[in-house]
Order: C-alpha cells, then structure tokens, then sequence
C-alpha cells in the first residue's frame, strides 16, 4: 500500500501559480475577454459621468482700461 502523494508547494510562488491559473484551466480567453469588459465598462462610465466639456471659443478679456492720452497732445 503506498501512501498518497503529498501536494507539492507551487515552484514559482503562489503568485505566479495564481497568474497562470487560468492558462492551465484554458480559459485564457475568456479572462481576457473579462478584463477588457471590466476596463471599458469603467471607461464608459467616467466619460458619462464627467463634467461638461468648455465652450468650444474662449471667454473674452475683460475690457482693458482706458488708455491715457499721450503727454503734449491737447
């Protein structure tokens, strides 16, 4: 009788054993998939929610002081 085998730590680190979760599982599209949904649905809402854009013309100078008249001119 053997004993079962014992489950041997990922080799890389959980983080990278984690990342290629979904390579090993062939669902690598539909992650990707996922992801770009998630990204444009985020994007979506920040230009919908986002103020008004300026007016397409700048607003105009405020009238400049009245000039002096030139010394010596009457």
């Amino acid at each position: 009788m053997s004993r079962a085998r014992a489950r041997r730590p990922p080799s890389g680190g959980v983080i990278p054993w984690t990342l290629s979760l979904p390579a090993r599982l062939h669902i690598r599209w539909l992650v990707i998939l996922v992801v770009t949904g998630a990204a444009m649905a985020a994007y979506a809402h920040v230009l919908l929610t986002a103020p008004p854009m300026p007016p397409s013309h700048p607003p105009h100078p405020p009238n400049p002081p009245a000039a002096a008249s030139p010394a010596g001119v009457r």
